[in-house]
């Protein structure tokens, strides 16, 4: 039990950064203990990147039939049952997490179940009774979709990406407000079933965060493939109806228009999961919602780190990881990297053409004034 004992490490959330961070303490001989209010595995394993890449499988093998008749091969497609690729998607998912609770076991983690809030510098308290103590606390509880005002959720016909992955059934026609990573992987990804896609953008093209060659190619794809891309523009609100929804659009240049579809997917960013957690209750600073961290990903609570997608960094589960790793290892009295170097960091969209991408782009490089080939 993890009640009356008290661990080297207490970390909060089960995700790339919690559990990884709680192996490499018990490899260094820390003792820790993760709290989890919902599956071991995070969003990652569980309503993100595994469930996500598990339909996007699923959408390349539909799509080579493509391939295929363009041989002479004959295929009858209009057999698709969409709840089979949801199931599948969700088998994965659920494979992976009671993975990641048989490796903690078997790296003598405790795994307590329960919503943890700081309440003290060494104290975490589990549903407002349990408490645990820690010589170190790590604060590793992700985040969550980002929710427009002007589109309410309903997680049916509004949906954030928690909702676009629990569908089993299709929608016929989907706009997609977001053009960044989510929003490419999910406009391939329905377009590949046979789901009419929008894509609208309020930046000049989609994927904005890579080079604009890489970003003019993948539109150049998008559109031979059927999917409308609306970029530089605002969406201003919607209407719902008895046969849909209306959404009224705004481009930078030109004159309002409205789109109608069945269901909307909004992925505009995410917001890091710290409120509610405990964290003003010891002093613990925050920055725009984020936790401020220093070197090690330390707080300035010298007691508390924090790393993931709670913290200002890329939010990528390899990342979260790593910054797990840097975290532990110092409270372990090991000095290891201080950071991770933003720079080195690799990204990947899969989407078909895949995207990826290391290092400064030509767009930095030139406004830094960095030497550079082209």
């Amino acid at each position: 039990m993890a009640e009356n004992k008290r661990y080297d490490v207490v970390i909060i959330g089960a995700g790339p950064a919690g559990y990884v961070g709680a192996i490499r303490a018990s490899q260094l001989g820390l003792s820790a203990c993760v709290i989890e209010k919902e599956k071991p595995g995070g969003v990652c394993l569980n309503m993100g990147c595994i469930p996500s890449k598990a339909l996007i499988h699923q959408a390349s093998h539909f799509r080579s039939a493509v391939g295929l008749e363009a041989m002479g091969v004959k295929l009858d497609r209009s057999g698709l049952n969409y709840e089979k690729v949801f199931k599948k998607s969700r088998k994965v998912a659920e494979t992976l997490s009671r993975g990641v609770s048989y490796l903690m076991k078997k790296n003598s983690v405790d795994l307590v179940a329960g919503a943890g809030v700081i309440t003290g510098p060494n104290e975490v308290t589990v549903d407002g009774e349990t408490k645990i103590a820690g010589a170190h606390i790590l604060v590793a509880t992700g985040s969550s979709p980002v929710e427009l005002p002007a589109f309410p959720v309903d997680e049916r016909t509004v949906l954030t990406s928690n909702g676009a992955l629990m569908l089993t059934e299709l929608p016929t026609r989907l706009v997609i407000l977001g053009g960044g990573y989510i929003g490419c992987e999910f406009a391939y990804v329905m377009n590949a079933f046979g789901v009419e896609v929008i894509v609208v953008e309020m930046l000049d093209r989609i994927l904005p965060m890579e080079d604009p060659e890489i970003s003019t190619l993948l539109a150049r794809t998008f559109d031979k493939r059927g999917i409308t891309i609306h970029a530089s523009t605002r969406a201003a609100g919607m209407r719902k109806t008895s046969v849909g929804i209306y959404l009224d659009l705004e481009p930078a240049d030109g004159d309002a228009f409205s789109v109608s579809t069945d269901s909307l997917l909004v992925v505009v960013g995410r917001t890091p999961n710290t409120a509610g957690i405990g964290l003003e209750s010891i002093g613990v600073e925050t920055e725009k919602g984020f936790v401020a961290v220093g070197d090690y990903y330390r707080t300035n609570v010298s007691t508390v780190y924090a790393v993931g997608d709670v913290v200002a960094s890329p939010l990528l589960a390899h990342v979260a990881s790593k910054e797990a790793e840097i975290a532990v290892e110092h409270m372990a009295g090991r000095r290891s990297a201080r950071r991770i170097d933003p720079d080195l960091i690799p990204t990947a969209v899969y989407t078909e053409p895949q995207v990826a991408s290391f290092g400064i782009n030509e767009v930095r490089a030139k406004t830094a004034g960095i030497p550079h080939e082209t």
